[in-house]
């Protein structure tokens, strides 16, 4: 094989997705619903017994979710990780000791294509009050109960059991 047919397989080698995954460099794909595969990847991590979830595209959103889910001990911490012109998230997660009670079960309501209104009358208690429903509101985010509350309604994101 002359030198020069190899140096053409070896790009168009680098062009593949799971090339690139195997040299373990960031690949960066379309995700149609960010907020989703955010709450997604922190539940595969946590039933993948794993502590960490790297490379998280950032987005004030996605903070703000994260703040909340550490306001409510879902997760122990986060950082912002900044890569020349690019920023991404890092999520700390708790160990899991009990899978039963540590790993969280997620239920989406709002979806792309069909946000999900809410009133404030309809806001319902999660599991009886001892998890949360992540609720968005023209005062940013904030938990299910405590929209009901304050009397507010928006779009009902999903509910963390």
């Amino acid at each position: 094989m002359l030198e020069t047919e190899w140096l053409c397989d070896w790009e168009k080698l680098a062009g593949n997705f799971w090339f690139n995954l195997l040299l373990k460099k960031r690949v960066m794909t379309y995700v149609n619903a960010p907020i989703h595969d955010l709450l997604i990847r922190i539940k595969n991590a946590y039933m993948a017994r794993k502590t960490v979830v790297d490379w998280v595209v950032f987005s004030n959103f996605k903070i703000k979710i994260l703040e909340l889910l550490k306001q409510y001990g879902f997760i122990n911490d986060f950082e912002i990780i900044k890569e020349d012109k690019k920023a991404f998230i890092k999520v700390f997660l708790k160990k899991v000791e009990n899978p039963v009670d540590d790993i969280p079960e997620i239920k989406f309501y709002s979806k792309p294509s069909r946000p999900w209104y809410v009133s404030y009358k309809d806001i319902k208690t999660v599991a009886g009050g001892k998890w949360i429903g992540i609720i968005s509101t023209n005062q940013w985010l904030m938990a299910a109960h405590l929209a009901k509350k304050s009397k507010v309604w928006w779009e009902l994101i999903a509910e963390i059991y």
